[in-house]
């Protein structure tokens, strides 16, 4: 009784395998639409660093890069605007967020800068150099203390 078990299930392979090549073909001809999509959405990064100033606005795409590949877009959305809406350089606030560690809890200056607009410029100028830029505090205060020249836009 067992051989004879042991032969049907011989015979179900063997049908298997002839029906091999059959079933590879069938599938190969299946069309498989995959779908890449990236893990950070490069045109909130292009619509936010387009307001950052032109010396910057690579620090701005690089930092922003960071913080969407972190956290989430709705919570560096929310803070992006916060600092928007208060007429705050975006500058400043990326470079702070870019420094932030959750296990730290180190957002003193970032808040800070949202509430009080306090920045630290030495501080600032050693964070923005570290991204490769060579500006000397009083260059970095010049450059980010002008005005906001923007026409109004809707939220991101």
């Amino acid at each position: 009784m067992q051989a004879m078990r042991s032969d049907k299930k011989l015979s179900k392979l063997d049908k298997i395998d002839d029906n091999l090549p059959k079933v590879v073909a069938r599938l190969k001809q299946r069309k498989v639409n995959i779908e890449v999509k990236p893990l950070v959405d490069y045109k909130l990064i292009k619509q936010w660093s387009s307001k950052c100033v032109e010396p910057l606005r690579a620090f701005c795409e690089k930092a922003l890069t960071d913080l969407y590949m972190h956290y989430t877009p709705i919570s560096v959305n929310n803070l992006l605007n916060e600092v928007v809406q208060r007429g705050l350089r975006l500058e400043v606030a990326l470079a702070l967020a870019s420094q932030f560690d959750p296990t730290l809890g180190n957002d003193t200056l970032l808040r800070r800068y949202i509430d009080e607009g306090f920045v630290d410029w030495d501080y600032l100028v050693s964070v923005i150099n570290g991204f490769g830029y060579r500006f000397g505090v009083d260059e970095l205060r010049n450059l980010l203390t002008q005005p906001i020249v923007e026409a109004p836009e809707e939220e991101v």
